[in-house]
């Protein structure tokens, strides 16, 4: 069982108008998008098989067929929920790839503020500083928070060229649902990873709560004292070690690496060790 999408990388300017391309520019462009799909696919725990192949190219456009499938077996209920999953997947992962664009032109290498939003806390709202907000899926957010996909987006805007390469484009069609993000020349510093300060590391220890966990990839959120939300995972050697402290409904301490964004914001935890610390109060209390 497979699912066929179709996406379209289409660089515009006089450099392309013949529909060429140099080698040199054409590698990098489809090693990027192939890499950020790839760690879309891992990021969301997807277990079915996904592969990229290019099937055309056209003036000034780059036509990439996208396959995803599973081998399943012959039970019907298998077939039903694989085929649902399929239905989305690989459509899924290029909107998110899209969505972390839309966000990075947004925030423009600026400082942002963000908050939950929806009635189900799916959503994040982010302001920028021009006081604009637009509201993301939390895991668009937590992609771009992270920089994960960044050093690939780099070389999907890496072409752009004042006067010669003017923009890039990347569309999306799906059962007649099109979706498509465009990055210009002038917006390309905001894809340029040279341009961003380097993440910061501090281990410390901090209080808060386990929100949510993600067993697949050992990460969720974890709310800080005051009331701050950020991205952790479980960085130790067992992790499952530590999944029974996310049940525990009280405060924690962790002993952590915490990431620290240009705008001094944590921007990922990494977890080694998990206190309770109302049992940690209540033995010091015992030992007055």
């Amino acid at each position: 069982m497979k699912e066929s999408l179709r996406v379209t990388l289409k660089y515009t300017g006089k450099d392309v108008d013949d529909g060429t391309m140099s080698i040199e520019d054409i590698i990098p462009v489809l090693q990027g998008f192939a890499s950020a799909y790839g760690k879309v696919v891992s990021n969301k725990g997807f277990t079915s098989e996904h592969k990229l192949r290019i099937v055309g190219v056209e003036g000034g456009s780059f036509d990439i067929l996208l396959e995803a499938w599973e081998w399943i077996g012959a039970h019907s209920d298998q077939i039903q929920a694989i085929s649902a999953m399929l239905g989305g997947g690989a459509f899924t992962v290029v909107t998110i790839i899209l969505g972390v664009i839309q966000l990075k032109k947004h925030t423009g290498n600026q400082p942002y503020t963000e908050k939950i939003t929806g009635a189900d806390n799916t959503l994040i709202s982010v302001k920028n500083s021009k006081n604009v907000t637009i509201e993301i899926p939390v895991d668009v957010f937590q992609l771009f928070k992270e920089r994960i996909l960044d050093p690939d987006l780099a070389k999907i805007a890496k072409p752009l060229e004042k006067g010669r390469v003017d923009s890039a484009e990347i569309k999306v069609i799906h059962k007649k649902k099109e979706l498509k993000e465009k990055i210009t020349f002038d917006e390309k510093i905001y894809f340029d990873t040279e341009t961003v300060s380097i993440t910061k590391t501090k281990e410390l220890w901090l209080v808060g709560a386990f929100n949510s966990l993600t067993k697949s990839t050992n990460k969720g959120f974890f709310i800080l004292n005051d009331g701050t939300r950020v991205t952790y995972r479980f960085a130790n050697e067992n992790p499952e070690e530590l999944y029974p402290y996310f049940l525990y409904k009280g405060p924690v301490k962790v002993k952590c690496k915490a990431h620290i964004d240009e705008n001094l914001k944590v921007t990922l935890l990494d977890v080694f060790e998990v206190q309770k610390l109302q049992a940690e109060l209540f033995n010091k209390q015992e030992e007055k």
